[in-house]
């Protein structure tokens, strides 16, 4: 590309970028949907105009983050959006489909958090998992007294601080696995909103049809083996297990998704009506153990064999 498109393109690509970021870490809430596409501007540019742009707008956007000199907000940018911006346009240009390159993109991401969280630990002698915990109970200590402001007392209010308190226990003993698949979600959304705008400034960048997701066959072994490793009373192992259980069942749930996905496509329901089917299933966990569930016995079933025609 010309210089001078290519000069444009990566400052388009930053300050985009960091108007979502800002967004994200000044929004309370409501900022976690610009936080999800922080990407997506180094990862569609990076695509039209090379590896070197995605690279210049992460830097830009590094420079303005050392300019404000907010350390924390920084080292969120680079472990949660900057190796993605970086990871995600390398697989997709080498071909690797959509889910693929997520997967590689999050493997490349993990290792990078375990070696900053490593060196972390070493060089400042903290205990990072320790750090966690106080977190979390002082988020849950935050949340049931800004509930006890809002006039909640008695009974209800003891409820609510039970449950938040073993929600903050099961949050401490899967965060692993809720680190994994909050990556996986921000990799599957930023290819999902690349490959439209792509598709839309005619930038070549193949996907592939999330309606044929499937994953791998023996990876049902695999979630049998930790299924049946939970009942080890052994912390470690039983910790690796339900986390790794956790995973899976994540990604069978995604297998789940892209077979409603296929019916949806098959008996054209209108969009509207998809939209509110999936948020009544994302907000009903019980629904999703359903949805993944579905995805499971897809290995069987093959629910998604084309129909056979009927002899008259």
């Amino acid at each position: 590309m010309p210089l001078k498109a290519q000069a444009l393109d990566v400052v388009k690509g930053s300050v985009a970028t960091a108007a979502l970021f800002l967004a994200f870490i000044s929004l309370p809430v409501i900022g976690l949907i610009p936080g999800f596409c922080v990407p997506t501007p180094g990862v569609y540019y990076s695509l039209k105009s090379g590896r070197m742009t995605g690279i210049a707008i992460v830097l830009m956007t590094v420079a303005l983050l050392v300019a404000l000199r907010d350390p924390a907000a920084l080292i969120i940018y680079l472990l949660q959006a900057g190796v993605m911006t970086l990871t995600l346009p390398e697989f997709l240009k080498r071909n690797k489909g959509g889910a693929r390159s997520i997967v590689y993109a999050v493997a490349v991401n993990l290792a990078v958090v375990l070696v900053v969280a490593a060196a972390f630990g070493m060089i400042t002698g903290t205990d990072l998992h320790a750090k966690i915990i106080k977190g979390v109970n002082a988020s849950i200590n935050q949340t049931g007294q800004v509930y006890e402001k809002m006039g909640v007392k008695g009974d209800e209010l003891k409820g609510l601080q039970d449950s938040m308190r073993q929600a903050a226990s099961l949050i401490v003993t899967i965060y692993p696995a809720l680190i994994t698949v909050a990556l996986g979600c921000i990799g599957a959304w930023n290819v999902s909103l690349v490959s439209r705008i792509a598709a839309r400034f005619r930038v070549p960048v193949y996907i592939g049809d999330f309606r044929k997701y499937r994953n791998p066959e023996p990876m049902i072994w695999l979630l049998i083996v930790s299924g049946f490793t939970l009942l080890i009373p052994q912390t470690m192992v039983y910790l690796t297990a339900l986390n790794t259980t956790v995973i899976l069942c994540a990604l069978y749930c995604v297998q789940g998704f892209a077979i409603i996905s296929h019916y949806f496509s098959r008996y054209r329901v209108p969009r509207a009506a998809r939209a509110v089917f999936i948020a009544i299933i994302m907000l009903q966990p019980f629904l999703t153990l359903v949805v993944a569930a579905l995805g499971i016995f897809d290995l069987w079933g093959n629910f998604r064999a084309p129909r056979q025609p009927k002899n008259l």
